[in-house]
């Protein structure tokens, strides 16, 4: 019966991604004084269609807002310890905390007001919370330093900035095109954004997200600052290819490999009607 309840949900979902009304488009116009100039892009992997592998990200996330469908959030995710990105007074912090998940009324799925398959997630901390990360050894209790930038980047733009005295490089590749000839709108694929910083006169160079093609939406940068507290950035980027899916994925420093930058270590995929 389980089983059976599973399989239902999910076409129940899948359904309601394809056949949500589409949201107005979005006309581009860009105001950056630092975009519009060709990335020099030093990486450049034709065979990598799609990044991050999401299966691969084994830190457990979950996103704010909600309630959640029920596959969104785990049973047992209240028994964790996790992290919160949190902001009080224009300020960011990073404080452990625990979370307290209820049952509620799921109004997408839910066939009736007294069905309660969906998921309220809050936290032992009052203010806002920003984002929740599955307690890992490298997150501690912090102040956080963040930055203001470009939440979008598009094909053959850059955007220049400074973070704690490195200098980085949003950069993207792809194609854009107008939807049509008198159309403000640009459609994008094969897609890749990267992240490039100058350290001691080098140039390093990581591809932090690819994607092939997207349906009315585009990758945002939600966040820039330092979460796990090495003086070096971290993001929060909505990944998501589709204007039905909001797929919030945490970028650290500090478990990157070596040589890399950063590393993607969780995602939040949540679907919306």
């Amino acid at each position: 019966m389980k089983a059976i309840y599973r399989t239902f949900f999910f076409l129940i979902i899948i359904f309601q991604f394809l056949s949500c009304n589409k949201p107005k488009k979005e006309i581009i116009k860009s105001t950056s004084k630092l975009i519009s100039k060709k990335a020099n892009v030093e990486i450049e992997d034709n065979k990598i269609d799609s990044f991050p592998i999401y299966n691969d990200l084994k830190v457990e996330v979950i996103g704010s807002g909600g309630p959640f469908h029920s596959e969104e959030v785990h049973e047992d995710a209240d028994k964790k310890i996790w992290f919160g990105l949190f902001r009080a007074k224009g300020n960011f912090y990073l404080a452990e905390t625990n979370i307290m998940t209820n049952r509620v009324n799921d109004v997408i799925v839910d066939e009736n007001e007294e069905d309660a398959t969906g998921w309220e997630v809050d936290t032992s901390i009052n203010d806002t919370c920003f984002i929740l990360i599955e307690k890992v050894p490298y997150l501690s209790d912090r102040i956080v330093q963040n930055i203001k930038i470009q939440e979008k980047i598009y094909p053959q733009e850059e955007f220049k900035f400074n973070f704690s005295g490195v200098e980085y490089i949003l950069h993207a590749t792809g194609d854009k095109r107008k939807e049509n000839e008198n159309s403000d709108w640009f459609e994008v694929s094969n897609y890749k954004l990267y992240l490039t910083a100058i350290i001691d006169g080098k140039r390093h160079t990581d591809l932090i997200v690819a994607e092939k093609r997207f349906d009315e939406q585009m990758i945002k940068i939600l966040f820039a600052g330092d979460i796990d507290g090495d003086g070096k950035l971290d993001l929060i980027i909505n990944t998501s290819y589709h204007y039905n899916l909001s797929r919030p994925t945490i970028y650290l420093s500090k478990p990157a490999e070596k040589g890399k930058l950063i590393k993607p270590i969780g995602a939040f995929p949540t679907v919306g009607c």
